[in-house]
């Protein structure tokens, strides 16, 4: 049984755009990415699943329990830590984090909060209105955290922070999963979500349009390779028209660097004319691969209108 289930989850705003028929689950244990621009309907979901919005139409479940919109949905089993995170700036960041834990069901978890700032090195006597908002955002990742929630639904968790306690928060998380947690990461910093995700969603303009293990997107994603031709003889000029799913990146000294998506065997076959030094094939990044779901001269800007990957656990 997944803990949580978006089903054909739906938000509009009169006319503008919202979300549209979002459908996907995730499982105990799992660590989700949910990756989009700004604009792209990362919180409005998850506003919807938070039960501070309601829906157009569809529906999102936790725990197996439909999300009502105005009603809590047990806050001693779920750490959430919205996009903009504000704290009430007349109390110190020891008193926030006991507020919040008491909110949470579970007042007995402060030494468990204390030792989360220590962690992230974050002084709790001072004032919350006195902190830079980097230190603002640890107060939401401790309280977030500190009364080990069964389902943590987390919005840009590293905002603000330095690479550092980036690096902390990513450990939090990792620690977390490995408890059995479910997490929700929605994110736009692709480097974070790579190293703690298996699998992600991807929005775009409120639709998601890609469902997958985040090997499969990287895979799925362009490629690349560098050919180096002998220094010795001319370097020959590419027919950058004879090739609809190649193009040039770079090309300099005798190497040539290109760019492409699916097969290469009519490239091999040109490249045989010619003496070939070597050829690299440089590994791709996430980066790379989610870029391509938002440039509109690739195949994967067309993906919203085809079937999901179904990456082990879409619904649709």
């Amino acid at each position: 049984m997944p803990t949580l289930e978006f089903s054909s989850l739906t938000k509009r705003y009169g006319k503008a755009r919202g979300v549209e028929d979002i459908s996907f689950s995730v499982e105990a244990g799992e660590i989700f990415g949910y990756l989009g621009p700004n604009g792209s309907g990362k919180t409005t979901s998850l506003r919807c699943l938070m039960g501070l919005m309601r829906p157009s139409s569809g529906q999102v479940r936790v725990f197996d329990r439909p999300v009502r919109p105005g009603q809590a949905l047990g806050h001693d089993r779920i750490g959430y830590l919205p996009g903009e995170f504000h704290i009430w700036g007349d109390l110190t960041g020891r008193r926030a984090i006991k507020l919040m834990a008491a909110l949470s069901g579970k007042p007995d978890v402060v030494s468990e909060g204390e030792s989360l700032a220590d962690r992230l090195e974050l002084n709790l006597r001072r004032l919350a209105g006195d902190l830079s908002k980097g230190n603002r955002q640890k107060i939401g990742v401790i309280c977030a955290f500190q009364h080990q929630p069964e389902l943590l639904i987390l919005d840009e968790p590293t905002s603000g922070l330095d690479p550092l306690m980036r690096q902390v928060v990513l450990e939090l998380i990792r620690e977390a999963a490995g408890r059995g947690a479910t997490v929700l990461l929605s994110s736009h910093d692709l480097g974070e979500v790579a190293a703690v995700c298996g699998r992600a969603g991807i929005l775009r303009e409120g639709k998601l349009v890609e469902l997958a293990s985040i090997s499969q997107i990287v895979q799925e994603g362009q490629k690349r390779l560098r050919i180096w031709f002998t220094p010795d003889r001319v370097m020959p000029e590419f027919p950058a028209g004879q090739f609809a799913n190649i193009h040039v990146l770079r090309q300099e000294d005798h190497m040539l660097e290109l760019a492409y998506l699916g097969r290469v065997d009519e490239l091999i076959k040109w490249l045989s004319q010619f003496h070939v030094e070597r050829i690299s094939t440089p590994e791709s990044s996430l980066e790379e691969a989610f870029i391509q779901y938002y440039d509109g001269s690739s195949d994967h800007a067309a993906k919203a209108s085809r079937p999901l990957g179904d990456g082990g656990s879409h619904e649709s």
